[in-house]
């Protein structure tokens, strides 16, 4: 009615993403899975990684490294989510979840870190902030 609010909120104003990962950017760059990238990868926004990454990358968004792919280089972002494999010297991000089937060699510098139960992950753990990371049970499958 005029003037007055929408008794019945959106589903997703109103109720707030499980995880970080829950939110999906339909302008994010996509790195398919048949693509190689070698050399420096610089986004001012989001990058969903299905392929090889041979350098490192700094992304000003959401970054996910998807089952199957591979990055060998520095990832700095503002989120990150590795499913895949990632081996360098850092993954820098204000939140980093490492899932399930994610092989990671890397130290990880983080105010926020989950690693899920079953996850490879060798490297040093920096968290900004007092705290301690995070171990959880993945209860979904992949998504596409």
């Amino acid at each position: 009615m005029l003037g007055k609010p929408d008794a019945t909120p959106s589903p997703s104003a109103s109720q707030p993403t499980r995880r970080f990962t829950d939110a999906l950017d339909a302008h994010a760059t996509v790195i398919g899975p048949r693509t190689r990238v070698v050399g420096q990868l610089t986004s001012e926004g989001p990058v969903d990684l299905s392929g090889i990454l041979e350098g490192d990358a700094r992304i000003e968004g959401h970054c996910r490294v998807r089952e199957g792919a591979s990055v060998k280089g520095r990832l700095e972002a503002t989120s990150l989510v590795v499913e895949g494999q990632v081996e360098g010297p850092a993954l820098v991000a204000d939140k980093v979840e490492i899932g399930a089937s994610a092989r990671v060699r890397s130290n990880v510098e983080a105010r926020v870190v989950a690693i899920a139960d079953g996850a490879f992950f060798e490297g040093a753990v920096k968290m900004d902030e007092a705290g301690a990371p995070v171990t959880f049970t993945e209860k979904r499958g992949s998504r596409p």
